[in-house]
């Protein structure tokens, strides 16, 4: 059987052409290579092949192919195709395929006034609204992370959670007292005094830093006291601090080992240092306060005499 589903085609176009053949079981199927070319102008490409396409108990089915193709246009007469089928009982028989017929052409020519056929423009299909929806979930993805990105930006800026909420953040004489009394607790003093003064410092570096607003954690303490000696404060209370920074120094880098004594009220010296100074910064913004206050008073009273 050979099935021709196209019978027109361009020149340097290819064919194949399709040979289907039963066989018994225990039989077997000899397709030899035909002449290339199969006659003047037209060409076999490639080779022949034949593939067993249905597989059954009592038979199976095989299926020959064989590509053609002609550069010349014309109608040629395919020559039959000789294939050879040997039975179980070694008997030979002779099958014959009809190659039927092709037509190759060049471009189509109007008839009318015998030019060639424009090309066609190219067929533009309707766009749906189903082609569209990723495209649309993927723009409304993209708006929302803007809108998100710069929605965090704002809270950060504003100092407020994700959600909008402001954040409470401690005063600084709350966060250095609750970090010295965690220090107090874990008595490191007792296994790395080097550790637990750093820890110490560092605690008072952030508040002084907070509290004056001085570059307090990247100053050494010489320069920290410094500072510190130009601002309103007690004596006995910068004294304090002086000798707890200096003892500081002497364990952190002159490998100076305190005694235990000393370790033990380094911490109540460094929450003396904290209250203070907070107690002067209220006692000294209530005295603004009262100042502008009066201020504002006599201005009241210049202004009605």
């Amino acid at each position: 059987m050979n099935e021709v589903t196209k019978d027109t085609l361009l020149i340097g176009d290819q064919h194949t052409l399709r040979f289907r053949t039963k066989l018994a079981a225990g039989e077997k199927f000899i397709f030899p290579a035909p002449v290339n070319p199969l006659i003047p102008g037209l060409e076999i490409v490639g080779e022949p092949k034949t593939d067993t396409i249905v597989k059954g108990k009592d038979f199976n089915e095989l299926e020959s192919l064989i590509t053609v193709t002609s550069f010349d246009s014309g109608s040629y007469s395919i020559p039959a195709f000789t294939a050879y089928r040997i039975k179980s009982d070694g008997s030979t028989d002779t099958l014959s395929f009809d190659g039927g017929k092709l037509e190759f052409t060049t471009i189509q020519i109007d008839t009318a006034s015998f030019k060639p056929f424009d090309v066609k423009d190219q067929m533009n299909y309707p766009y749906s609204v189903r082609e569209a929806l990723p495209w649309l979930g993927l723009l409304f993805l993209l708006v929302l992370a803007g809108y998100l990105v710069g929605k965090a930006i704002k809270n950060i800026r504003e100092k407020r959670t994700l959600f909008g909420k402001p954040i409470v953040v401690d005063p600084p004489h709350i966060v250095a007292l609750r970090t010295l009394e965690k220090l107090r607790n874990e008595k490191l003093w007792l296994t790395n005094q080097k550790e637990y003064y750093t820890r110490v410092t560092d605690t008072l570096r952030g508040y002084i830093e907070s509290r004056y607003t001085i570059s307090a954690m990247e100053q050494t303490s010489g320069e920290i006291l410094k500072d510190l000696a130009k601002v309103k404060m007690e004596p006995k209370v910068y004294k304090e601090l002086s000798d707890l920074l200096n003892l500081s120094d002497l364990v952190k880098f002159a490998k100076y080992t305190a005694p235990e004594q000393e370790c033990e009220s380094a911490i109540p010296s460094a929450v003396r240092f904290v209250n203070a100074t907070f107690l002067d910064q209220i006692e000294q913004s209530a005295e603004s306060d009262v100042a502008q206050a009066v201020g504002k008073t006599k201005s009241i009273k210049d202004g009605g005499v």
